[in-house]
């Protein structure tokens, strides 16, 4: 029988992938010839289309939501960096729509200024230009054509891009998604609900009793209401089918979680997930480094030790 030969530095290397945490860069960027420079001007172009229908007229509104580093590290900017987000370790494009819904719910409730505006032209373009690199939200209201009425998703915008190539492209041009809306039924009614959820605090003892809701009709407030264990945290309401844009959020988030919102059909889901801060040490304690990695070049070690023993053994078989 051939004899089987390992190399113990590539199994040690296996060993630091599968031991090391998830780094914070997107797979894509693996690609990248080289780093961001994040003082290079962007420009943007959203095309508002829906087959060969151009939009013209369209008022875009876009928001810088985040700053990016040479190494493609998203900073949240003032005021969003409130919302305590997280735009790190995103592997799905599901997460990303719940970031999407949720930074459109905070613009509604703090009714923030945008960054930049522009209107679509003939062929439904909006154009945007001496733009800082970062993270773009692009947000357009309902759009009336005839007798039928369109809405197009907000667009969540990257600048640079990451060119097939491996290459950063300053220039982005993006179609934002759209859909035509059934026709209005002013005198039917649907029914709208707002469900809270809790994350990773089933161990903690003084969860909020209650929370503050407030929902939006077009931009307008509606109503607050409040959400316990006396209503299921959840509560319901009857809204006339004529086309309004409804937005639903917390009010005075509770210390130490982190808020997304998320639409579901008629269903909107607020999940307040436990993210506490890890405290600073007091300033007279003297820093060693970071014990995470201390933590994780132990086990590393460890396990070397376990593997060279295995090793050995096997080397000591007779042949």
């Amino acid at each position: 029988m051939k004899k089987r030969t390992i190399s113990i530095p590539a199994l040690l290397l296996c060993l630091c992938l599968l031991l090391a945490p998830y780094g914070a860069l997107a797979a894509s960027t693996s690609d990248a010839t080289a780093p961001i420079t994040p003082e290079t001007e962007c420009s943007l172009t959203v095309s508002y289309c829906r087959g060969e229908t151009a939009f013209s007229g369209v008022e875009v509104r876009l928001y810088r939501v985040a700053e990016v580093s040479a190494d493609f590290r998203y900073t949240l900017t003032q005021p969003f960096a409130a919302s305590g987000l997280v735009l790190e370790g995103i592997r799905s494009s599901g997460e990303w729509d719940v970031i999407r819904s949720t930074l459109e719910a905070y613009i509604v409730a703090y009714h923030m200024a945008p960054t930049a505006t522009a209107l679509t032209d003939a062929t439904g373009q909006a154009k945007f230009d001496a733009l800082r690199t970062g993270m773009y939200l692009a947000v357009a209201d309902r759009v009336e054509q005839g007798n039928r009425q369109y809405v197009f998703d907000a667009a969540l915008i990257a600048l640079p891009t990451l060119g097939a190539d491996g290459s950063w492209q300053y220039a982005a041009a993006v179609n934002a998604k759209g859909e035509e809306l059934p026709p209005i039924e002013p005198d039917e009614e649907t029914t709208l609900q707002v469900l809270k959820l809790w994350r990773g605090d089933e161990q903690r003892k003084d969860r909020p009793k209650s929370i503050e809701v407030a929902i939006f009709c077009d931009g307008k407030l509606h109503q607050t209401v409040t959400l316990s264990e006396e209503n299921n945290w959840t509560y319901s309401w009857s809204a006339k089918k004529d086309g309004s844009d409804w937005t639903v959020t917390e009010q005075n988030v509770p210390q130490g979680y982190t808020l997304t919102v998320e639409e579901r059909n008629a269903a909107f889901v607020l999940t307040n997930t436990w993210t506490p801060t890890t405290p600073e040490p007091p300033a007279d304690t003297p820093q060693t480094g970071d014990t995470a990695r201390v933590w994780l070049y132990l086990l590393i070690l460890i396990a070397s030790g376990i593997l060279l023993i295995v090793l050995g053994t096997i080397g000591k078989k007779p042949r």
